[in-house]
């Protein structure tokens, strides 16, 4: 990767259909799923059965690195906006007999990678039919205020991503001011957000949809109660997404 000036790790699913039984009568779409806070680019196939998943609905994965980005050009670290938001299409394109126009690319991610989704799909709504929020940490505004860090202080230099994360509010990293702006531009991806009730970002989580519905989002929501922050619900969550909701047209 020439934005991170070093190797870095991406995993690639291809859908095939050289066996009848695997043979799918649908377009291939490409989905690329980012990992959460203390993940890397494994833990999508080492912990969901996300392959199976993706192969019953003909759809190619992309799943690269993001280390404990938070998925931005780092204050003080990599730029992995850049990467993500740039780079990594372009090396697609090169690399992979995938499609990577709008409306058959989609970016899906749990917690942190929730709110990379987010992030990176309303940056560039240009680039996504669909972006897709599990557990996500999308209002990092709300969550980096003195108050909240107070409360549940987060277990990494958060300021090593945002500088100081209590200017995040309103800015090029605020999920709602890059909504308005993808309004305005009358492109925005279709939404999908979803958390458990047991989860210790599910208060975030209501806040954030409702904030987003008020500034004129139509979100796909999904809770599911008693849940916490774990696997068991993001399996069945991209289980759900990949079969009811992200092969649907706008």
């Amino acid at each position: 990767s020439y934005a991170l000036d070093k190797m870095t790790s991406l995993n690639v699913f291809l859908p095939h259909d050289d066996l009848p039984r695997l043979q799918v009568d649908k377009p291939m779409r490409t989905l690329v799923l980012l990992h959460g806070l203390q993940g890397n680019a494994s833990f999508w196939t080492r912990y969901s059965s996300i392959e199976r998943y993706a192969q019953a609905h003909n759809i190619a994965l992309i799943i690269p690195e993001g280390e404990m980005s938070m998925y931005v050009d780092m204050k003080h670290g990599l730029d992995y906006g850049t990467y993500y938001g740039k780079e990594l299409k372009e090396i697609v394109d090169k690399l992979f007999n995938v499609p990577t126009d709008r409306e058959h690319y989609s970016i899906a991610g749990f917690s942190m990678g929730g709110y990379g989704a987010y992030y990176l799909g309303l940056s560039c709504p240009e680039k996504y039919a669909a972006i897709a929020s599990f557990s996500g940490a999308i209002d990092v505004g709300f969550r980096y205020t003195p108050v909240a860090l107070k409360n549940a202080p987060m277990p990494f230099y958060v300021d090593n991503c945002f500088g100081d994360p209590t200017k995040i509010a309103g800015s090029d990293r605020d999920v709602f001011a890059l909504f308005q702006k993808a309004k305005e531009k009358g492109i925005v991806p279709r939404m999908y957000q979803s958390c458990g009730t047991a989860d210790f970002l599910y208060g975030m989580n209501v806040m954030a949809n409702k904030k987003l519905t008020e500034l004129g989002a139509e979100i796909t929501w999904r809770e599911t109660p008693g849940i916490d922050h774990v696997w068991d619900f993001w399996d069945s969550e991209i289980r759900w997404l990949l079969k009811n909701w992200l092969l649907e047209e706008k």
